[in-house]
Formats: structure tokens, sequence, C-alpha cells
């Protein structure tokens, strides 16, 4: 047996195909090539009809999975829900016990993801304001205390984090030492607030009225009212002792 066949019986069937020499390989690698060329020839007419049939097929389905068993389920989670409440097509992922107030005409599109964290003798908090949407995979990563103004538009991706869980000290947190309650720092975005996507909103984070957070960009500090936060790039400081930083 040669080194080429050895190699080959080692290798998956598709790359057998593709390295294989011979009739058998020939004929095999036209049959694919042929497959993948079919080109059926249907009129313009009837590729629409197809579509608009299936967008509707679909468009019922999901209306009826959000109506009928995903917003059910996530009023089922909130301690308090606002009127006209309207969830996406997906099953909150939660962890942990908390409490979440949501105002009037609060959306959720696409998955969220809470993650409660029992760091606090109180049980952590989420309030959103009325007429406040949040884009797909938003996450609340949340010990504390999380409050959101009205009119607020969140992005995609976007995280809320008011505890880091670890120590910025290498020690500490090679120990595995948990996370204490002055660690734990309350989060604030005012009214009419527009969050891009990716955003990373870290603890003590407080959000004035009318801002526009850019993507990207991690927010850790008070920011005024009217204010648009964007940056360039990263910035690197050099600490002799981080610990003192703790």
């Amino acid at each position: 047996m040669t080194i080429e066949n050895i190699h080959l019986q080692r290798t998956s069937i598709r790359a057998r195909v593709k390295e294989g020499k011979g009739f058998p390989y020939d004929l095999l690698r036209r049959i694919h090539s042929s497959v993948h060329a079919i080109d059926i020839p249907i009129p313009m007419v009837i590729c629409r009809v197809i579509w608009r049939m299936v967008r509707a097929t679909l468009n019922a389905y999901y209306w009826i999975k959000s109506t009928f068993w995903v917003t059910p389920l996530f009023k089922g989670l909130c301690s308090t829900v606002g009127t006209n409440f309207k969830a996406g097509t997906f099953v909150p992922f939660v962890v942990g016990t908390g409490a979440i107030h949501l105002g009037d005409h609060v959306k959720f599109y696409g998955k969220q993801t809470f993650l409660f964290a029992a760091i606090k003798d109180a049980i952590p908090e989420i309030r959103i304001g009325d007429n406040t949407g949040f884009g797909h995979n938003t996450v609340f990563d949340i010990a504390g205390k999380l409050t959101i103004g009205r009119h607020c538009m969140i992005a995609s991706n976007v995280m809320f984090q008011d505890c880091s869980g670890h120590s910025i000290v290498a020690d500490i947190r090679a120990a595995d030492t948990p996370p204490t309650e002055k660690d734990v720092k309350e989060i604030s975005v005012g009214d009419n607030v527009w969050i891009g996507t990716g955003a990373y909103i870290l603890p003590g984070a407080v959000i004035g009225d009318n801002c526009v957070i850019a993507a990207n960009i991690a927010v850790s500090r008070k920011i005024p009212n009217n204010s648009l936060v964007y940056a360039p790039g990263p910035k690197i400081v050099e600490i002799r002792d981080i610990s003192r930083m703790a």
C-alpha cells in the first residue's frame, strides 16, 4: 500500500473524492459539479409567489410564537409589566433570581440574557421605562440595580454589567476570591438615550438624558446630558502597582 493510499484512507470521503486519482474519482467529481450546476428554469412570477407564500408562513409562525409563547413567558419572568409589552421569538436565558419591572410599550427583539448574581442581601433589580426597545442579544449582568429611562433605543449585542465579578489584582483573581458588595456599582441610563451596537455599559456608569453612545464603546463613568460618546481608539495605561486601583 502506497503512502498516498494510506493518506486517502485517513481523510474524509469528501477529501478522498477531491484528491483521489483514477476513473471513479473523476466520475464522482463530474457528477458533483453537474449537480451543483443545476439551474431549474422556474419563471420569475412563480418564484415571487413562492417567496411571498413562504414569507407569509414565516411571519405567521413568528407572530404566533411571540404572542402565545415567548411574550407570556417573559411576563411570567417579570415582577411588573406595563401595557402593550412585546417580546421577540426567543425564550430569554436566565441565571439566578432578580426583579424586572417594565413600563408601558417596552419591546424586546431577538434573544435576551439575564444573569443575576447573589452578592448583595437585596435581590438584583432592573427597571425599564416606557417606550424603550432592545435589540437582539442584549445581556443584563446585574447584581445590584439597573435603571433605564423612557424612549431609549438599545441596539444589538449591548451588555450591562454592574459588577465585574473578578478583581483587577492578579493575586486576588488567582485565589478566586468572590466579589463583595462594594464591587457592585449601580448603573443608570436616562431618558431618550440611544446605545449603539456592541456597547459595554460598565459598573457605575451614569448616562444622562438625550445621549448617544456609539457602537462598541465601553462606558464606566458619568456622562452629562446631551452628550455623544465615541472613541477613536483604545488607551493603554502602564501602572507600576495595579493593586492600588482596586
